[in-house]
């Protein structure tokens, strides 16, 4: 089971839930920190996934991309299910921590949402660069092909919108009416999955900005008249 917490973010976000996932003998996280290692390993096993497809890999070609043994990949992973639920984990890992960390440095919500947003672009852009967003999005399809997954990655996406309505909540003073901060929060959720979609098609930093710009307008429009931003 899994947990990521962030250093002073105790006072802004709801406690972080575990699930039951498959894997408990190798946590992708060491006290809060990625391993290189193992970060390493789970990039090159992807590659593997994405280039033979996942039904024609086994563990054997895991052991031989990520540099290990075949005994020391059946020791941590029985099924290739489980080394995708470790693989899932870490990339959301990678985006939810960081993404949390930068929520919190802000008491406001509009300078909160927007450094989340230009954060999340960030990271998506330099994703990309790196040729890695290619292989989350083909992990994320092999793991929609499995129900267990599925539901794993469900959960662990409805963890990070928990954490992002509770600082609309937090905030809700902010808002014309009370009752608008779960809506603004989904609301955003689809904004965040419009530039990762963005973000693979290719498009410039310049377009991302001024689309995450133009979704800062509505929020813009649903704050107290006198709230600064």
């Amino acid at each position: 089971m899994y947990s990521f917490p962030i250093a002073g973010e105790r006072d802004c976000c709801p406690p972080l839930k575990t699930y039951s996932g498959t894997m408990s003998s190798l946590d992708p996280i060491r006290d809060g920190e990625l391993s290189p290692e193992l970060e390493t390993a789970l990039d090159s096993c992807v590659k593997v996934f994405m280039l033979q497809g996942f039904q024609h890999s086994t563990l054997e070609d895991l052991a031989v991309a990520s540099g290990t043994s075949r005994d020391f990949i059946e020791k941590h992973f029985a099924t290739k299910e489980q080394f995708c639920a470790a693989a899932m984990r870490w990339y959301f890992s990678k985006f939810y921590r960081q993404l949390r960390s930068v929520l919190a440095l802000h008491s406001e919500l509009y300078p909160a949402v927007e450094a989340v947003l230009y954060e999340f672009i960030e990271l998506s852009r330099e994703q990309y660069d790196a040729g890695t967003a290619m292989r989350f999005h083909t992990l994320m399809d092999i793991v929609e092909l499995d129900p267990d997954l599925s539901e794993e990655l469900r959960k662990m996406k409805l963890e990070g919108m928990e954490h992002f309505i509770f600082k609309f909540t937090q905030c809700k003073g902010e808002l014309n009416t009370d009752d608008e901060a779960t809506a603004l929060a989904k609301f955003y959720a689809t904004v965040f999955e419009g530039l990762s979609i963005m973000v693979q098609h290719g498009m410039s930093h310049e377009d991302l900005y001024s689309m995450a710009n133009l979704s800062l307008e509505v929020l813009a429009n649903h704050l107290k008249k006198g709230i600064n931003f």
